[in-house]
């Protein structure tokens, strides 16, 4: 099975995730999406974040519904910092017949070479690259060069997906201001969030 891999903190999660993940689903004719919530995200070392089981708790709550969307809290069970490299290859361990492809905006794409162990990721997923307003678009080749590898080596595909202003910063800023965020997120989410009282006192 082709399995898309879509990680992020998702502190919340939001319309713009569920959105994209599905525009992906469908363009890349993926059969199953794994939404991985990150535990201990490198490059978000200086923020606090949600605790970690109450972010996927808000995933499972905006995926019901879409069979093809699956919430995995498989970086909980890995030594932290969450390297996307050993999160795929735990996934690869436990998946072995399913072909992977990461999914990844373009900009994060221009800083992929500063990843932790790059090549090694290649050789483990495709990647699916998500346009970014402003945000040059690199090719394989240039990718590949960056790297100092094969233009074979980089599979690559770009999926267009809707253009939504949705951040999960400004979502934990406006409920800590008392605003809505209704449409913004699920339903079932923004109840949850009220009922726990998340990001009442934070707007980081």
């Amino acid at each position: 099975m082709r399995v898309g891999i879509f990680g992020g903190t998702f502190d919340p999660v939001h319309v713009g995730h569920l959105v994209l993940a599905e525009r992906v689903r469908d363009e890349a004719g993926l059969g199953l999406v794994r939404f991985l919530p990150s535990y201990k995200p490198p490059h978000k070392t200086d923020r606090v974040l949600t605790r970690f089981e109450t972010r996927c708790d808000m995933a499972v709550l905006a995926t019901t519904g879409q069979p093809a969307f699956v919430v995995d809290a498989v970086e909980k069970e890995l030594p932290p910092p969450s390297f996307s490299v050993n999160t795929l290859r735990e996934l690869a361990d436990r998946h072995p017949g399913d072909e992977f492809s990461l999914v990844i905006g373009a900009d994060s794409l221009h800083d992929l070479p500063t990843w932790y162990e790059p090549r090694e990721l290649l050789k483990l997923a495709e990647l699916i690259v998500v346009p970014r307003p402003g945000v040059e678009l690199l090719t394989a080749g240039a990718l590949a060069a960056s790297l100092g590898v094969g233009p074979g080596d980089v599979r690559l595909r770009v999926v267009a997906c809707p253009l939504m202003e949705v951040a999960s910063r400004d979502l934990r800023r406006r409920v800590s201001e008392g605003k809505s965020i209704r449409y913004l997120v699920p339903r079932a989410v923004e109840e949850f969030i009220r009922e726990k009282g998340l990001y009442a006192a934070r707007a980081d």
